[in-house]
């Protein structure tokens, strides 16, 4: 399936996308010489900044995106490297004293079972930052799958859900897998856009590249315009234009005895 991922149209939001990582990155008990695996890398600005804000003898960024890694690699060195992989696969070796992602957990099904894999990665005592967008139930979402059942033939009945569990859930997660402090917060980024048309912008960056992937050129256009047409009825036109955004970031860390998972399960109320 085709690389869709395109940095410059990620990164025309660069400020608005930068400050939760930074808000995630703050909420670190950091320690020099730290091992540190940054899931979801992206274009590896934000992985420099956070192996040289740790100090970190080694930082490996992950991404499943070569676009985005040959980006990346230019910041590559002095401990700092990127390797290509999907994040449910658990392609880089070894423990961590840190597992961080940044807004890409949200594209991995199983949240309960992948947390507890992550939990694995992890050396006693070490630490797992977590922050995923929440706006799977705003329109900007619910639009994009009505749209996909519209093109369902021409997606071949594709359509993209993404998984995030509330707040008290993942709170309730990391519990369960062992995690003796933790924070787990809902946080409103308001963001100040010059127009509505201007989130369109900002989903060609993120969740529309998955219809991208399954759909010619001229048909994604044509998704695209019918996305546009049917999520400007809920939009105020006013510019500038006001886009709130929420998202869920999370840390924890487990004890520092030996930790082992041993088949528990997550149980939600």
């Amino acid at each position: 399936m085709q690389d869709t991922w395109n940095p410059d149209v990620y990164e025309r939001f660069q400020q608005e996308r930068s400050r939760p990582f930074y808000d995630l990155a703050d909420m670190v008990r950091g320690q020099e010489g730290w091992r540190v695996l940054d899931l979801g890398c992206g274009t590896g600005k934000l992985t420099q900044y956070l192996h040289q804000k740790l100090a970190a003898r080694e930082t490996v960024g992950l991404d499943a995106s070569e676009k985005m890694l040959l980006k990346a690699r230019q910041f590559e060195g002095d401990g700092l490297r990127f390797e290509f992989g999907h994040i449910e696969d658990d392609p880089v070796p070894g423990k961590f004293d840190l597992v961080f992602s940044n807004a890409a957990l949200q594209w991995v099904t199983g949240h309960e079972a992948l947390f507890e894999k992550l939990s694995a990665k992890l050396q006693p005592g070490g630490q797992l930052a977590v922050q995923i967008p929440a706006m799977d139930s705003e329109p900007v979402h619910i639009v994009a799958a009505e749209t996909a059942q519209e093109f369902s033939k021409e997606l071949g009945g594709y359509k993209r859900r993404l998984e995030v569990l509330t707040p008290e859930d993942y709170a309730r997660l990391l519990y369960k897998l062992g995690f003796v402090e933790q924070e787990v917060r809902l946080q409103i980024y308001g963001h100040v856009l010059p127009s509505r048309e201007a989130v369109i912008e900002w989903y060609r960056g993120t969740l529309l590249t998955t219809y991208q992937q399954r759909l010619d050129a001229e048909t994604y256009e044509r998704f695209v315009e019918r996305y546009t047409q049917k999520l400007m009825k809920y939009l105020e036109d006013e510019r500038p234009f006001f886009f709130p955004y929420k998202r869920i970031l999370m840390w924890g860390r487990l004890d520092n005895s030996k930790f082992k998972i041993q088949n528990r399960k997550a149980v939600f109320m």
